[in-house]
């Protein structure tokens, strides 16, 4: 048996005893004092839990750090991180090119479509322009022709002093004689206001043949060669209305040089129905 001081009293006391015979406390067993029970440093008095210094000898009392405690960890909170959706975003970027890629494509057939329908228009416009320039031309000519015989007419009447009813007015200024110089019976014929009226018509003709003309310079590929064959007409066509609003020459040189141009436009305008009808 071995004494120990009480922890309550600090007076001896067996270290089998269960209640200090001092104090009336009741005493803690060996193993539990091991293990609880601190004992001053300098006289080995108990101290009591709590206590800075020894409730005998006053010496302060020096505190460990108990190996048993448990460090309690060391609580971490987890904050969630966004991670990018991959799949959604590359679904998403995969739709925009899609949706660009169908837009583009309707752009395309909606420009192909306009282009067509325009193309398509120019082409019936330019064959309506071209078939329009010819049958003006035609008209033209006819006029030229009509107004070239009677030059032609009253220049020979003259000369030879054949009388005629659509002459005489013109080779007979006198109304009893031809004129002695056919200057003056073309003097007349080209100051009659009818004449001037057939002049004046074929002239409006010409002009309104030049406009055309213009619309049709730069033509599509497939109205190259029409373009080229209306050209033709429309030199012969200019060479004969010329000749008939400005005869110049002897007779026999202009007569000669109208019934040219005249076939040419003729050999002409049948070249071009392969192209207007």
């Amino acid at each position: 048996m071995a004494l120990i001081n009480c922890p309550f009293c600090g007076n001896a006391v067996s270290d089998k005893a269960e209640i200090c015979p001092n104090c009336g406390e009741t005493l803690i067993n060996k193993e539990e004092q091991k293990s609880e029970v601190e004992f001053c440093a300098d006289c080995g008095t108990p101290i009591p839990e709590g206590a800075l210094t020894c409730p005998k000898c006053g010496c302060p009392v020096e505190t460990e750090s108990k190996e048993s405690e448990e460090v309690q960890p060391q609580k971490v909170e987890i904050t969630a991180v966004n991670m990018p959706t991959v799949k959604k975003s590359a679904k998403k970027y995969v739709a925009i090119v899609v949706s660009i890629v169908v837009l583009i494509a309707i752009g395309l057939v909606v420009a192909f479509v306009i282009k067509g329908a325009n193309e398509k228009k120019a082409k019936e416009e330019y064959s309506k322009n071209l078939k329009a320039a010819s049958l003006l031309m035609l008209t033209g000519a006819a006029q030229a022709e009509e107004a070239g015989n009677l030059t032609k007419a009253v220049w020979y009447n003259t000369i030879y002093e054949k009388r005629d009813s659509k002459t005489d007015k013109y080779t007979r200024s006198n109304g009893y004689w031809f004129n002695d110089d056919f200057n003056d019976s073309l003097n007349a014929l080209f100051s009659d206001s009818d004449f001037q009226s057939k002049l004046s018509s074929i002239k409006s003709n010409q002009e309104s043949v030049a406009s055309l003309m213009k619309l049709l310079q730069n033509p599509p590929d497939e109205f190259d060669e029409a373009y080229q064959a209306i050209k033709e007409y429309y030199n012969a066509y200019l060479a004969l209305i010329d000749l008939a609003i400005n005869p110049t020459g002897s007779y026999q040189t202009f007569s000669s040089n109208f019934n040219d141009a005249d076939s040419e436009v003729s050999r002409c305008y049948k070249a071009m129905d392969v192209y207007i009808n």
